[in-house]
């Protein structure tokens, strides 16, 4: 077919030509509806937003009906600026408007959070009819239309559905805008845990910012009183245990307070959370961070204070959980809902368990707005943002926040010294029950003394779950080993194959190729075998880190195995630009006999550690220093390991070294945990603060044990 007013492309005589215009059927309005709004709950919030963009001080909503236990009818008021009869006529009755889109804000400054004219088909999706009553002052009259859903059906034309509407004086609507639903699709969709999820999703719908103070939600529930009133979060989410503020600027550097129990304990000031030079790709934005620990220590000061079990306060701190984003006052659905973990954090605590908070730890907010976070894009859905290049920087940098609360809350949290936790058996699961039901028979359930057995009970099972966590841990880093041996024995073969294989077609080649072809195709074989070469070369490096031989004793001269790290690293010291000195006696080198893989783990964690805080603090590919230095001591030898990086903080230098600690947004804290454990059996690894460069410094001293 050609195109309008062109000519046929071929001979083919056109039989008939003319112009069309899309019809749109009028089932397109049930249709939207549907797609564009996932829920019954998601509908309501959608009219309540319509409210605000109105400048409305106050929304109701009442359930009502005959059957109070069943109501059929939702009636949602506002008390907003309300709607003329142009108004209803040129907009709300022009599916997909653009009035909202084209001035951004409303008369009274409120930036639309409706701005793609699609918010009423939400009425579509919760009732079969609707009456809507809309009046812009106490004298005038108001505007009445009556639409009947059921008529936008799959029979009809949306042009062909006329819609009336009359002019008249409603005495009891004072000023604003009242739609009323009758006939509501789902009453399924409205049993009694479904009035709570809509209160508590609404409850969470207004930032914790205080930005809206002059708007009020109020719900009505016939029969449920505890859900009927004004809308706000239980009060528990207001005492959170921790409490981290402030703000990331779009230089990377964030600047705000942490709370715990109320009182401030640590402040930061512009502080780096990116490397040097990196740039906030979403734009800026403040963040709050609300952090509870859930073990029955930790929140039996909230059962006493509210009166209520610690499965009520879990229950209430797993409805509010989850990391939230609130634009221009506004909760942006569906981030912060139960069970959207968008972050991945439960998967990040179940790493690193005894550190990082789970999702149902925290309720975090944090505040956008379409000015200062252009990139962060809605989806057509109007529920989530497009998951771009700024959706991927938000994600990263609240992490990064996130992080500066896990480091504190560890310092702060008791744990138990090494020396009792060596002394208890980590597969011990201890059993109280016995105990328990002994005391409540004597002295009954209700004695000071049974409860605090059955309180110490459940204490030591959850003590014995993170212990048996961390060994199942400490089991995989130690399978490593056995990894490594598995790709060490499976590299040989392929290589081998591969040399073979390329010298039996360079024969071949040579035979039926001409001179000059054939010399063209020896390029490519040699850049082939310069990558076989490095392959065999990594498998040797490799070799004696296997399982098989980490702790097979043999002689050999330390500062060659600590340059056989550094090949290991030389690709990213490369690319990152990093200069590496090593220093060691000349003329009387220092030969030992003990473990290879043991120096070799101490200098890899170490090298590690160095390469990431120095592209954090330089910035990528800027460069950065590191020293080795190697002294012999009269029964071993020391190594001294520093850097010209950020340092790391007096109150950390111990800290870095326990299981899981780390200050790494997504670190693992194992890596000098284990480089600790390693050379117990030769000396002690620690943290100085008195070698030649300004940044890191550790010394690991090989004292015992080294055959010299």
């Amino acid at each position: 077919m050609s195109a309008p007013g062109s000519e046929p492309t071929n001979s083919t005589a056109v039989s008939a030509s003319g112009q069309a215009t899309l019809r749109p059927r009028a089932r397109l309005i049930g249709l939207i509806g549907d797609e564009l709004i996932s829920d019954e709950r998601v509908a309501v919030v959608e009219l309540v937003k319509n409210a605000y963009d109105a400048d409305a001080s106050n929304v109701h909503i009442l359930f009502t009906g005959e059957n109070s236990r069943s109501p059929d009818s939702l009636v949602i008021t506002d008390d907003g600026v309300g709607m003329t009869l142009e108004t209803v006529l040129r907009g709300w009755l022009e599916p997909g408007t653009v009035i909202k889109k084209s001035t951004l804000r409303s008369a009274g400054g409120r930036p639309y959070q409706g701005a793609k004219g699609v918010g009423r088909f939400a009425a579509a999706r919760l009732a079969r009819s609707l009456k809507l009553e809309t009046k812009t002052s106490e004298e005038g009259d108001a505007v009445v239309v009556l639409i009947d859903w059921g008529r936008f059906d799959d029979a009809s034309y949306l042009d062909q559905i006329h819609i009336s509407y009359d002019t008249l004086q409603v005495p009891d609507l004072r000023r604003g805008t009242r739609l009323t639903l009758e006939g509501l699709r789902s009453k399924k969709a409205w049993a009694e845990d479904d009035y709570r999820a809509l209160y508590e999703r609404l409850s969470r719908l207004l930032s914790p910012f205080n930005e809206i103070n002059d708007f009020r939600i109020d719900l009505t529930v016939p029969g449920q009183p505890e859900l009927s009133g004004k809308i706000e979060p239980h009060a528990l989410t207001q005492k959170p245990k921790y409490r981290l503020a402030g703000t990331l600027s779009s230089d990377g550097t964030f600047s705000g307070s942490m709370e715990v129990d109320g009182e401030r304990v640590k402040s930061f000031d512009k502080h780096a959370l990116g490397k040097k030079g990196e740039t906030v790709d979403c734009g800026g934005f403040e963040i709050e961070v609300r952090a509870w620990d859930r073990d029955r220590l930790g929140l039996t000061p909230y059962m006493l204070e509210f009166q209520v079990g610690i499965q009520e306060i879990r229950r209430i701190l797993t409805t509010y959980s989850g990391v939230s984003l609130f634009r221009d006052g506004f909760r942006v659905h569906p981030y912060g809902e139960p069970g959207n973990d968008w972050l991945q954090l439960d998967n990040r605590s179940r790493q690193v368990p005894t550190m990082r908070l789970a999702n149902n730890q925290q309720i975090t907010g944090i505040r956008l707005s379409r000015a200062g976070n252009p990139n962060l894009i809605d989806r057509t859905t109007r529920e989530g943002l497009v998951h771009n290049q700024a959706y991927e920087a938000l994600a990263e940098w609240t992490v990064r926040i996130l992080s500066l609360l896990e480091s504190e809350r560890y310092r702060l949290r008791p744990r138990e010294e090494p020396e009792q936790a060596a002394s208890t058996s980590l597969f011990e699961a201890f059993d109280l029950s016995a105990v328990v039901e002994e005391v409540d028979r004597q002295l009954g359930g209700a004695h000071p003394v049974a409860k605090l057995v059955r309180q110490t009970d459940s204490e030591v099972r959850e003590g014995v779950q993170r212990l048996q966590e961390h060994w199942s841990r400490l089991l995989m880093t130690a399978g490593i080993g056995q990894m490594v041996d598995l790709v060490i024995h499976e590299m040989g073969a392929p290589i081998g194959r591969v040399n073979r294989e390329l010298a039996h077609l360079e024969r071949q080649l040579g035979t039926s190729l001409d001179k000059a072809s054939f010399e063209s195709t020896q390029v490519v074989f040699t850049s082939i075998r310069g990558w076989l070469e490095q392959l065999t070369a990594l498998r040797t490096l490799l070799d004696p880190k296997t399982a098989g031989k980490r702790g097979r004793a043999t002689s050999f001269d330390v500062k060659d195995e600590v340059e056989g790290n550094l090949l290991l690293f030389e690709n990213l010291l490369k690319h990152q630009g990093l200069t590496v000195e090593v220093s060691a006696p000349d003329k009387d080198p220092i030969v030992v006999h003990m473990s290879r893989a043991a120096v070799g783990q101490v200098v890899a964690n170490l090298l590690d550690n160095s390469v990431y805080w120095l592209t954090r603090h330089h910035g990528d590919g800027k460069g950065g220093k590191i020293e080795i230095r190697l002294t012999r001591l009269d029964h071993g030898f020391r190594l001294e390991h520093c850097d010209d990086g950020p340092g790391v903080q007096e109150a950390d230098r111990e800290r870095i070294f326990d299981p899981y600690y780390s200050t790494k947004a997504n670190g693992m804290g194992l890596g000098l945990y284990v480089a600790r454990q390693v050379m117990e059996r030769y000396g002690r690894l620690s943290y100085r603060d008195d070698c030649n460069l300004a940044g890191a410094c550790f010394e690991a001293e090989f004292a015992r044990g080294v055959g010299l």
